[in-house]
């Protein structure tokens, strides 16, 4: 299944930073515990604007899983961390063939910071197949690795950067 590479992961990274600070605002001292935020959801959605890695046409897979997203920071500290993970199974129509094409999908992600360091990592999985007019079974096939991390001396530039992709389609 055809995920997003950036802005997907960048949302994620949006929704976890603005759940982290919406829940570390009104703690007035710091507790000495961790605080952590978990979202859940179960059921049918619909990923508007992902791509299809074989033919780079925009596409929006409907996928029937889970999905839980995990967050926890110190209330009166500089470090959270979270995670998110998806799994399911998707279908999209591919635009160019309107093959409709269905299968199986994972994607995790993790976010750590601190006032001196921040890093991420993203991780996608999927499996999809459709059958032509002709009875020939078409996949596409892949994974992908996406690593990124920051320091505080120039938080604008990365200082790690790892993106693998691996991708079949037949």
């Amino acid at each position: 299944m055809p995920i997003l590479r950036s802005p997907r992961l960048l949302a994620a990274l949006a929704a976890c930073a603005l759940v982290t600070g919406a829940s570390a605002a009104p703690a007035l001292a710091d507790s000495g515990h961790t605080v952590t935020n978990t979202v859940t959801q179960h059921g049918t959605w619909t990923e508007y604007g992902d791509h299809d890695f074989c033919t780079g046409e925009t596409i929006n897979p409907t996928i029937t899983g889970n999905s839980v997203m995990h967050v926890t920071y110190f209330p009166g500290g500089d470090e959270a961390w979270g995670t998110f993970t998806t799994e399911g199974t998707a279908t999209f129509v591919q635009p160019s063939t309107q093959l409709d094409f269905s299968g199986r999908v994972t994607v995790w992600g993790n976010f750590n910071m601190n006032n001196r360091n921040s890093n991420s990592t993203f991780t996608a999985n999927f499996k999809a197949s459709a059958v032509d007019s002709a009875g020939v079974t078409h996949y596409e096939t892949g994974h992908e690795t996406f690593h990124i991390g920051f320091n505080a001396v120039d938080p604008g530039t990365p200082i790690v950067i790892v993106d693998k992709m691996n991708v079949t389609c037949s």
